[in-house]
């Protein structure tokens, strides 16, 4: 059985042989496990009723001495230009900072200092309609739950609008916002979406028109890395409260209940036990190595400490349900950073990766050119390596362990790390490692694959 730390064990030629016709059914099981997890949509939303009350904010205005009440169900043009006009302009960040920039960005901002809503999203039921579609993916006993931290109201009038952007995370635990759009009479001011290469549009405005309950808002909640807009506002102002959204341990025991378990979920657990029971998979043990969907709070840097087990508990759609299914069926998961070895002519290591349990600290790592390759050999010291299997025979590498890509690794958790480069000229390098998701899976006739 491979280790799940740094150290992998070597695999022979005869272990690798496979039939075809094992080859075969292997192939589709596994197309099987990346067509199930397309199935993810990153956000929810709807129209929620709620309480008349729900729908009054009260706001400070500057030089007045009281604030000032509205009721954004009845609110008249004139209460909605008053409103408008006590806000200050609203910013957005870019590199660390609070921009203004009314090219990209024009709307008006109350911040939470100034304003008071009647709304709670726990009481209203809120923050239960929205848990269901964001904790996807997670296990029935999770002990984490959604908690919404309420961060400002945002006023759109007539030519407002928002260019593409991502939310900046306001701390490790975010997973994503929930954004409010109370019953104002509006036109435009559409909220577009876009996640690997995929975009939806949620029309807020219509949505609310068709309401069957006079006191209703409607509701958006998408995860951080969603790329999202607010199109131009045509007619009318769009009043919206934006709330942030952290994954929570769970503070008090309920009882869950029986979980209904998507038919997405069912195809790619049986598809995985189908795998697992196959002697020809991975017959001396190896990994299922999957891509990661999203982003997720990983550290630039090594100096600012390793993360990866913190990052296991945040997965979210279908990383999610990745890491729920296997665990369930008995499989170790880990978040790793995987290296790409870069060095094709190498043939020790030629087509494989350096995989690392954290971030490597490549302080003391360096390459010197009368000795090619040196920061590949100190890099494999430092973690392990891994080779992508095949179904197909496959030569012995030492200390190689396999692994079946299942998703395409992607960029979306990318860090660098630096060394020294040694030739004509000493210079700082950097040798770039991306996060991806690995399950362990045992030898065959070991552990969960011990024949009865």
């Amino acid at each position: 059985m491979p280790s799940s730390g740094s150290q992998a064990s070597d695999v022979s030629p005869e272990a690798e042989a496979t039939p075809v016709a094992d080859a075969g059914t292997i192939k589709q099981h596994l197309k099987t496990l990346k067509r199930s997890l397309k199935h993810s949509v990153p956000y929810t939303g709807g129209v929620h009723p709620v309480k008349a009350d729900d729908l009054v904010v009260y706001y400070d205005v500057e030089g007045k001495p009281n604030p000032r009440r509205i009721d954004l169900e009845t609110a008249t043009e004139e209460a909605l230009v008053a409103l408008e006009s006590a806000c200050d302009k609203a910013t957005f960040g870019f590199d660390q900072a609070d921009v203004l920039d009314e090219t990209y960005r024009k709307a008006g901002k109350i911040d939470l200092t100034r304003f008071a809503s009647r709304l709670d999203v726990v009481s209203s039921g809120l923050l239960d309609a929205i848990s269901p579609d964001l904790l996807a993916g997670q296990s029935v006993d999770s002990d984490k739950v959604l908690r919404a931290e309420l961060y400002k109201l945002n006023v759109y009038g007539p030519g407002s609008f928002f260019k593409a952007h991502r939310d900046t995370p306001r701390g490790e635990d975010m997973i994503g916002s929930l954004v409010v759009i109370f019953p104002t009479e509006h036109t435009g001011g559409e909220l577009t979406l876009e996640h690997d290469g995929t975009n939806w549009t949620f029309d807020a405005a219509a949505k609310l028109s068709e309401a069957k309950s006079s006191s209703s808002l409607a509701y958006i909640a998408f995860y951080s890395d969603v790329t999202h807009a607010v199109e131009p506002v045509r007619t009318g102002y769009r009043v919206t409260l934006t709330y942030n959204l952290f994954l929570s341990d769970r503070t008090n025991l309920v009882v869950l209940g029986e979980r209904i378990v998507p038919s997405p979920e069912q195809e790619f657990e049986e598809a995985l036990r189908a795998l697992l029971e196959n002697p020809a998979f991975l017959p001396q043990g190896g990994f299922l190595a999957y891509g990661l969907s999203h982003q997720y709070p990983i550290p630039t840097s090594v100096a600012k400490g390793s993360r990866l087990g913190h990052v296991l508990q945040l997965l979210k759609g279908s990383d999610a349900r990745i890491r729920t299914v296997s665990e369930r069926i008995g499989l170790e998961t880990r978040v790793k950073m995987l290296y790409d070895s870069g060095e094709k002519h190498w043939e020790p290591l030629s087509g494989h990766d350096v995989v690392a349990d954290d971030i490597l600290d490549t302080e003391h790592v360096y390459d010197n050119e009368d000795y090619s390759n040196e920061r590949m050999k100190q890099l494999e010291k430092k973690a392990g390596m891994m080779r992508e299997s095949s179904v197909e025979p496959m030569d012995p590498v030492e200390a190689a362990v396999p692994m079946h890509w299942v998703t395409r690794i992607t960029e979306k958790n990318k860090v660098g790390s630096a060394y020294m480069a040694y030739g004509n000229n000493v210079s700082l390098e950097h040798v770039y490692g991306n996060a991806a998701l690995f399950v362990t899976v045992p030898a065959f006739g070991e552990g969960l694959r011990r024949q009865a």
